[in-house]
């Protein structure tokens, strides 16, 4: 075919490639934030909602709001004196700060979610302690939820160390980079139910393979062993499950285990079988980013439009249109890239990237 090299070479242009200046922080920023929003809807459905999380995830500085935007009460942004700020809805959420000094900063979550924009300073401690965790930080930017007698931690980006006061062994400390998240103390993985001798009446060899199969794998999960975790997955597809909860977890397993191409038809199974689960645009923001990095940017331009178009009052909107003008950039193709920083214009008048989107276009 004329002209096909060429665009199997557009294809694989790599975006993290190009010196854009693009943070990789804000993107985990976006997927925490919507994980975070989801949570809050589910959690009003049901008791509570948790999972290993995208890691594809991970954080934006989004308030978490409930869905009657209009009826909702305003967000209440507190700033220390030594400019970090801490932002959280006072109808569902309470902090204390309990000490602040130019060496020390040290807030107490009493209920609900906070998130901490924090200066970075090497010289100052700053702590936020939720009941038995507290979450030990430099200069980053990160979520702390109390969920009962649990706490969950996202981070944006930077590093923090999450510590438990506790007396059982799993509860070690555990540092968190950009795009981490999870519900401390850790649970204990599951104990392993008792394995059945072979007799007359036991269940025949191949269901008995697959039970510990996804006993196995889902031990490893739980223990966050992800290679081992993949190994299984390969061995035996179908210990992956078909839920949304159990396809983003597969995915994770094949992008923490370094196979990234192998989380693509998790997240694809997302977006065919549950297109309708408020999880689908983050599916689908992930995909992108996910085929972005594994250099196939046409096709992860066309999944950023795919976010905006099938959720355009997602909060990953506007970066899944700055991601898509990044790629046509990528691609050399200025005219689209040229169309988005006119549609940024207009959907974004006062957006905080718009000159970023207008380098993509060269119009900058």
């Amino acid at each position: 075919m004329i002209g096909g090299r060429r665009d199997e070479r557009e294809e694989r242009v790599e975006l993290r490639g190009l010196a854009t200046g693009w943070d990789a922080a804000r993107t985990e920023r976006l997927l925490a934030g919507v994980h975070a929003q989801i949570g809050q809807r589910r959690r009003a459905w049901r008791s509570a909602f948790a999972s290993v999380g995208v890691a594809s995830a991970i954080a934006i500085a989004v308030i978490l709001l409930p869905r009657d935007r209009a009826a909702a009460p305003e967000a209440r942004v507190i700033r220390l004196q030594e400019g970090s700020e801490i932002r959280l809805d006072p109808a569902t959420s309470e902090v204390r700060v309990v000490e602040e000094t130019p060496e020390r900063v040290r807030v107490d979550v009493v209920r609900g979610a906070s998130r901490y924009v924090v200066v970075p300073n090497p010289r100052r401690a700053f702590e936020v302690r939720s009941g038995p965790v507290t979450v030990s930080v430099v200069g980053t930017e990160f979520l702390v939820e109390r969920r009962g007698a649990a706490t969950w931690v996202e981070v944006t980006r930077g590093k923090v160390k999450v510590s438990v006061t506790s007396q059982t062994d799993s509860d070690g400390d555990a540092l968190l980079g950009a795009g981490d998240a999870g519900l401390f103390p850790r649970e204990r993985p599951p104990a392993a139910a008792p394995i059945a001798e072979e007799g007359p009446g036991a269940a025949d060899p191949a269901r008995e393979h697959a039970r510990r199969s996804r006993q196995s794998y889902r031990s490893e999960v739980a223990r966050r062993d992800y290679r081992s975790a993949y190994a299984e997955l390969a061995r035996n597809p179908a210990v992956a499950g078909d839920t949304v909860d159990d396809l983003l977890v597969a995915a994770d397993v094949a992008r923490l285990s370094d196979h990234p191409a192998e989380a693509v038809p998790y997240l694809q199974r997302i977006l065919r079988d549950h297109p309708r689960d408020e999880r689908a645009p983050m599916a689908a923001f992930t995909l992108g980013r996910t085929l972005s990095g594994l250099g196939r940017t046409r096709e992860a331009m066309a999944q950023f439009a795919r976010v905006r178009a099938g959720w355009p009052r997602s909060p990953l909107a506007e970066d899944a249109l700055v991601r898509e003008a990044e790629a046509a950039a990528a691609l050399g193709d200025v005219a689209a890239a040229v169309r988005l920083a006119g549609e940024y214009d207009r959907g974004y008048p006062d957006g905080r990237r718009r000159a970023e989107v207008r380098r993509y276009a060269r119009l900058e």
